[in-house]
Parts: C-alpha cells; sequence; structure tokens
C-alpha cells in the first residue's frame, strides 16, 4: 500500500490550505472512476499541507527574495495539478510531483537555487548555536580546499525572519551513499573523521544516515530529493553510472548537531546515548566515552551494515573488527584506519565485490551487533579461502 494511503486518522496532522472547496466531492468522483484510490488521504487529495511542511510554505516568499525556490506545491499560487485532470487518475496521484508530500520537514527541506539551479538542502539550526559554528568553521575558504575535508561544504547561511535566534544552513543536495551499489569502500569518509579529529572536533553521530555522496556524475540527470530513484518525482527511467566509471565520487559527513569541540585531554568524562547507534559497548554500559573513540566506532559499525549487503567487502574485515573493538583503546585512529585500508589491493579486491540479490539500500542488520559480528567473520574466511587459495 502507498504511504499516503489512511491506515488512521492523522487529520490533526493536516493543515487545511481551503484552496480546494470541492475536493470532497472529487475525490468521490476519482474513486467512483478508479476504485484503487478508496481509502486515499483525502487531505492530500485536497492538497492539504502537513503540519511541519506550512513553516517552509509560509517562508516560500522570503525564500524567493534570498535567491531560493521551492517546489511548486509550497508556493503562494499553487493548487493541486490533479484538480482539473480527465478521471480516471492514477492509482495513488503517483504520475502527480506536487502530491509528494515532505513528511520530515521538520528541520531540513529542499530547495533550488535560482541563479544556477544548483539542488540545495536547507537546515534550521541556532543561530549562535554549536552546530553553525563548527558548520561555518569547517566549511570555511581556509580548510575548504584540504583534500582531507569531507564535511559537507555550507554554501549560505540565511537569517530567519522574525527570529532572532534561528537560521537556515544551506548544503548541496546529497544522497545517502549507499544508494548506488558499491565495488569498493572509499577513503573519503575515514580520511574526513580523521581531518575532524585533527581539528579536535569529535562528529558523535558519525552513522549510517550521516554518510552522504556527491551524486552528480552517477546520476547525471539528478534526483529527487524525496522520491531519490527518480529524476522529477514521477518516471522511474534515472540513468545511472557505475562508481568507478566516473571515479572520483565525493564523500561526506553531514549533521553536526551533536558534534563538540574537545581541546583538551581527558575526553572520557561524557556518558549517555549518543548518536543513532546504539550498540556502541560504552554508551550501551553507560560508562564514561572517549569521543573520538566513539566517532571510530560508528564509522566501522555503519561499514559493517553495508557489508552485510555483499560479498566480497568481508575481506575488509580486520579493518571492520578492529574499529568495533568492544575495548575503545583497542580501536584505531583514523589515520590508522586509513593506513589499514590503503593496505588493501583495492583494484583486485573490487573485482571480488558483489551485490547480494536481494540488495536494497534500505536494507538493515537484523541481528545484534554481536551477531552480525559473528556473521561477518565467518563469511569473511569463507571468502578468503574462495579467493587467495
Amino acid at each position: 500500500m502507498s504511504s499516503e494511503l489512511k491506515s488512521f486518522d492523522d487529520s490533526h496532522l493536516w493543515h487545511s490550505t481551503n484552496r480546494w472547496k470541492d475536493a470532497p466531492k472529487a475525490l468521490e468522483a476519482a474513486i467512483a472512476a478508479n476504485p484503487f484510490l478508496e481509502g486515499f488521504n483525502p487531505n492530500i487529495f485536497a492538497g492539504d499541507l502537513r503540519i511541519n511542511e506550512v513553516f517552509w510554505a509560509d517562508l516560500q516568499p522570503y525564500l524567493l527574495s534570498r535567491g531560493y525556490q521551492l517546489r511548486p506545491r509550497y508556493r503562494p499560487d499553487w493548487v493541486p495539478s490533479w484538480k482539473d485532470q480527465q478521471l480516471p487518475l492514477g492509482h495513488n496521484l503517483d504520475s502527480f510531483e506536487d502530491s509528494i508530500v515532505a513528511f520530515s520537514a521538520r528541520k531540513v527541506f529542499d530547495a533550488t537555487r535560482i541563479s544556477d539551479g544548483c539542488k540545495v538542502m536547507m537546515k534550521r539550526v541556532e543561530l549562535n548555536g554549536v552546530e553553525q559554528h563548527l558548520a561555518r568553521y569547517l566549511s570555511s575558504p581556509h580548510w575548504a580546499g584540504d583534500t582531507r575535508n569531507h564535511t559537507v561544504p555550507i554554501l549560505d547561511i540565511i537569517p530567519l525572519p522574525d527570529s532572532e535566534t534561528e537560521a537556515l544552513l544551506v548544503m548541496p543536495l546529497l544522497l545517502r551513499f549507499n544508494q548506488v551499489p558499491f565495488h569498493w569502500i572509499d577513503d573519503d569518509l575515514p580520511q574526513g573523521l580523521d581531518f575532524m579529529h585533527a581539528h579536535k572536533i569529535a562528529h558523535r553521530d558519525a552513522c549510517y544516515l550521516n554518510l552522504m555522496m556527491d551524486a552528480s556524475k552517477v546520476i547525471p540527470r539528478g534526483f529527487h530529493p524525496v522520491k531519490v530513484r527518480t529524476h522529477d518525482g514521477v518516471t522511474l527511467d534515472q540513468e545511472r553510472h557505475d562508481r568507478w566509471s566516473v571515479a572520483p565520487v565525493k564523500y561526506y559527513l553531514i549533521d553536526f548537531g551533536l558534534s563538540r569541540y574537545y581541546p583538551d585531554e581527558p575526553w572520557e568524562t561524557l556518558t549517555g546515548l549518543c548518536g543513532q547507534d546504539r550498540t556502541v559497548p560504552e554508551l550501551v554500559a553507560n560508562e564514561p566515552y572517549d569521543p573520538f573513540k566513539l566517532d571510530v566506532f560508528q564509522l566501522g559499525n555503519a561499514f559493517l551494515e553495508l557489508m552485510m549487503n555483499y560479498y566480497g567487502l568481508d575481506l575488509l574485515s580486520p579493518l571492520i573488527l578492529a574499529m568495533t573493538s568492544a575495548n575503545p583503546k583497542d580501536r584505531p585512529s583514523p589515520s590508522r584506519a586509513l593506513e589499514m585500508l590503503a593496505s588493501f589491493d583495492s583494484e583486485i579486491l573490487s573485482q571480488c565485490v558483489e551485490q547480494f540479490p536481494t540488495w536494497e539500500p534500505w536494507r538493515r542488520l537484523n541481528g545484534s551487533f554481536e551477531e552480525n559480528l559473528a556473521f561477518l567473520v565467518a563469511r569473511s574466511q569463507a571468502a578468503e579461502k574462495d579467493v587467495f587459495n
């Protein structure tokens, strides 16, 4: 069933735009012409906005004055494009881009820079908060040219009108790093972590959902910010190239909401859960932790999740096992991890890497951390026999 279909009453989460007063009757007629629309969310059909979307729609004129345009759905003069379409409509309005709801629009939203058509993402942050300061520092002209710097570039900072406490960070639109099949793990992400650590900054959330890639060469026509497997939100004819054929592809660390600057040792004074990864041993045990060793585990565990979807990447298990060691002191620094990664012959091993037939970019680990590690070790031993014997 489509995510647009209502499985419970969520009317309180919608804001009526009153742009189509006859929408209920029109929906009845659409259902009569196409029974597949039975149960379709009437709020979406009527052109209502999700509560999280209202903030951005209200902000659209201001963003336009700052040189950024939102998608048609969020413009003041928008009317649902299916309003005057001949019946029957599609199964769930999938043929209309402006039916796509930004369900996770509370803090992050997409836009287009008018001057050059560049697709960007905007994030609401505290104007004088740690995230804004660290993001500006890492993206400053002085460090932007450093080849080790793989933190997301900050293209613009827009103060919010009628607010003295919030601003928008403007960044390039990036793709989740696992959305296109791998042949090898590049060194950009550990290098980016090494760069941050050299500046005494711990990410503290270097996890799966914060690892991104610049897909401009892999998907030359671009991708829709919500329906990433389409270039326009509607058609599924997306042209894609293998990563290796358009190398180098750049990878980035994003989201510095939990990042902190730690100029002095000792660091092992922090406690409590931190970041997306809930399997970090010292966090689970509620023990004081070193935020820099935390980063290493988080990135290593993200690589472990990636490897569970492939044959061949298991050959990197010595590196992954070291990065996810239960004892933080046994984890390598990012620079040491880079040395370990460089010791593998990527050209030879890339020929051994193959996706599982059932691979999906949203497939995640199902077992416990210990079970996943045990599975990885067993599969790695088998892979080594196949390749080197």
